[in-house]
């Protein structure tokens, strides 16, 4: 499978389709790990960078491995990217390595997580 799909050129609706729920995955996954982090520290705060602090507090208490917090910076840098710029600035090149690790990666995030 991930072969016919790394042979894939996305036209200009599928490119934003697969942003969109690229966007989507990681803003669930961001919300399960902030629900586990705020039971492990009552005093997690809201702030302009608790992005990146939740995921380093996630593999910090444990929650998750280094390995999987890599993985969930480049998602998070492609939603911040996603959130931030234009759909014409969208292409294959920036989906398809994010597309093709994204069954690995929520897999990974499963096992963790429980």
């Amino acid at each position: 499978m991930k072969n016919i799909i790394a042979n894939i050129e996305l036209d200009d609706i599928q490119i934003r389709a697969a942003a969109s729920s690229l966007h989507s995955i990681y803003n669930g996954i961001e919300k399960i790990l902030l629900i586990k982090i705020k039971s492990i520290n009552t005093n997690f705060r809201i702030d302009d960078k608790w992005h990146t602090r939740l995921l380093a507090n996630a593999f910090n208490s444990g929650v998750i491995t280094k390995e999987l917090e890599e993985g969930l910076k480049e998602l998070m840098g492609f939603r911040h990217f996603y959130r931030h710029t234009y759909g014409f600035m969208l292409d294959n090149e920036l989906l398809k390595p994010l597309i093709l690790n994204m069954e690995k990666l929520l897999k990974q995030f499963k096992e963790e997580i429980l």
